[in-house]
């Protein structure tokens, strides 16, 4: 071949090449600007639908369908429209129009059906939508695409009826979910619980969605009842794991935990699993302080011996259980004390390791020392000790040198706990640690008497990102700027953080002499309702019951309107209800609080108490 026919040849194939780019832009360009045009005709046609001008509306939509045949949704526009203005000879046109082109498409037969719906006539109406049943196949989206046409007119039984077809002819998919979303749209919370089974049943993946569910439709006891006695039945035909899985996961909603923990524990046996499911509830028993429920738990993984993976773990939660018990409620005695503190001591002996665990065990056996048994040297001895083992990293570290510091600051040495909390504050700056360390040397400052230097430090840990550190700073900022004001006196105040600060050393004589003086020098200061606090604080740890719900019923009779007054009825409902047993008088606390502080931090779990001293079932 010659050269001059190759650049002849190559020539006409660029000529060709640049023709068909040409029209392939062309075609770009047009479709692109047709879709501008027809996106700016639904804009009007919408505006005249706004307007009220349907006539104009159909007239535009009606062009625009004919325009784009093959387009669903320019029809269901115009089809909506026609409605609207009741031309049923029209709609009947466009949708016969339809089917023929799209057979496979039910939803016409839905659209035709509904528009005799508008005409009254019921005959054809049901003849169209059982002939759109009629005729469904084996494809899924077929079947969800007619589902959805009759939930969008809100015929949910037909939408049923739709998912239950469905169900025989789609061999690869169940609907089970659908249905039980319909049946509880359509009140039929009983079978709605049947299919949320089915689901569960048919994969172990499903659980969470099905649980997430139910916690919409059980509100009552009866329904709870209702599905624990559908899982009973189940579980005697078919003993399958998810079954128990839900039962303890429902016992679990209604608080029930001894249900909960017979049931796990039968499945843990049968399936020989050392407790790991034992101890996911024993988890969840904790986070919802059932602290004998997850003490249960544990001691049954504990049973299993040392060959469980979970055995220090249940040996931990069992230790976190019992000091939580302490230090959440004020009904212990010192035998408690003193059998916890062997316990600690027994588990870090047979744990035997130098890790972040024992360390947390460490630092609780530490904190029971010093707080509860006043062996504050002793505590210091301890924690000195962990910050020498290898194993923890800087931000564990730091974590006990809080402690530390605070053991410090029991024994007097402000300046060793200020040094403590000045390093975890410079090693952990932008850490909640690190904000955690300058709220306790802002806290320091405020013992002191140095209110303005404490409440610039505040101000900076109100906007904390750790919730906890900014809530205990608001709090105290809140606290000086109400009591000081404009107040020049600054003494009462002095007194008062003196007091505070001789409280969390366990000086109580020196405490409530200071107290004492306050209240003498300045009667009807704004910090006697505080004064009075702080001595049912005193009473409660001296253990002397009487006084404490003296204080409290002081300040609940004399201060209805200061800030601890929804603080004081809520722990003298909780002295009547747990240390007193008196039912009546603590649920006359809880109501009060409900009703006249409706804004309080305590309402939630006041409401709460109230309903279970009534004998209400929660969920």
């Amino acid at each position: 071949m010659s050269r001059n026919t190759l650049y002849n040849s190559s020539l006409s194939d660029l000529l060709m090449l640049r023709k068909i780019v040409f029209l392939l832009i062309t075609c770009i360009v047009f479709q692109t600007v047709q879709a501008q045009n027809i996106s700016e005709q639904i804009k009007l046609g919408q505006e005249y639908m706004k307007n009220g001008e349907y006539d104009k509306a159909a007239d535009l939509y009606k062009v625009i369908y004919n325009d784009n045949p093959t387009s669903n949704a320019y029809y269901k526009i115009y089809y909506n429209c026609l409605l609207i203005l009741e031309d049923y000879k029209e709609i009947e046109k466009i949708i016969n129009k339809q089917i023929k082109k799209s057979p496979e498409n039910l939803t016409y037969y839905v659209d035709l059906g509904y528009s005799y719906e508008k005409q009254n006539n019921i005959t054809d109406r049901d003849k169209n939508y059982n002939l759109a049943i009629s005729k469904i196949g084996n494809e899924r989206a077929q079947v969800i695409q007619l589902a959805n046409a009759f939930m969008s007119i809100n015929d949910l039984q037909r939408a049923i009826d739709v998912y239950s077809v469905g169900k025989k002819n789609v061999k690869d998919y169940s609907f089970n979910n659908e249905l039980a979303i319909l049946y509880y749209r359509s009140g039929d919370i009983s079978r709605a619980m049947d299919f949320y089974i089915d689901y569960a049943m048919e994969d172990i993946n499903n659980l969470n969605n099905v649980t997430t569910s139910l916690q919409r439709i059980l509100d009552e006891e009866s329904d709870h009842m209702l599905f624990q006695e559908k899982l009973y039945n189940r579980i005697q035909q078919k003993d399958a794991p998810v079954l128990i899985e839900l039962l303890v996961w429902d016992f679990v909603q209604i608080k029930d935990f001894e249900s909960a923990f017979i049931q796990m524990k039968a499945l843990d046996k049968r399936l020989k699993e050392n407790g790991s499911r034992v101890y996911e509830l024993a988890l969840t028993a904790t986070n919802e302080k059932e602290y004998d429920a997850a003490i249960q738990c544990y001691n049954y993984i504990v049973q299993l011996g040392a060959q469980s993976p979970y055995y220090f773990l249940a040996r931990n939660g069992i230790l976190d259980c019992r000091w939580a018990k302490i230090k959440e409620t004020n009904y212990y005695t010192q035998a408690d004390i003193d059998d916890l503190k062997t316990n600690y001591q027994n588990f870090l002996n047979e744990y035997n390791r130098y890790d972040y665990r024992a360390a947390l065990v460490t630092q609780s056996l530490a904190t029971l020392e010093a707080f509860y048994n006043y062996d504050v040297s002793g505590a210091i001895a301890l924690l000195e000790n962990v910050l020498s083992w290898a194993a923890l990293n800087v931000a564990q570290k730091s974590e006990f040198k809080i402690t530390l510091g605070d053991l410090y600051l029991i024994s007097g040495d402000i300046w060793e706990a200020t040094l403590l909390y000045s390093q975890v504050d410079k090693a952990m700056k932008d850490e909640p640690i690190g904000e955690m360390a300058r709220f306790k040397n802002a806290k320091l400052a405020y013992y002191r008497g140095d209110f303005n230097l404490a409440q610039g430090q505040l101000d900076v840990l109100k906007a904390s990102t750790s919730e906890l550190v900014a809530n205990d700073a608001l709090k105290l900022s809140v606290f000086i700027t109400d009591n000081l004001g404009l107040d020049s006196i600054l003494e009462p105040m002095k007194l008062f953080a003196a007091a505070d600060l001789y409280l969390f050393q366990n000086k109580i004589s020196d405490c409530i002499s200071t107290l004492d003086t306050l209240l003498k020098s300045y009667p009807d200061h704004k910090l006697t309702d505080d004064v009075y606090f702080m001595k049912y604080q005193i009473a409660i740890k001296n253990r002397e019951m009487d006084s404490a719900v003296q204080y409290l019923e002081y300040i609940r009779s004399n201060y209805a309107f200061d800030l601890l007054s929804d603080d004081a009825l809520f722990y003298l409902g909780d002295l009547y209800q747990n240390y007193y047993k008196d039912t009546a008088k603590a649920m006359a606390c809880y109501e009060e609080l409900i009703i006249q502080y409706k804004d309080s931090l305590f309402v939630n779990e006041a409401r709460k108490r109230f309903r279970i001293l009534r004998g209400d079932k929660l969920n």
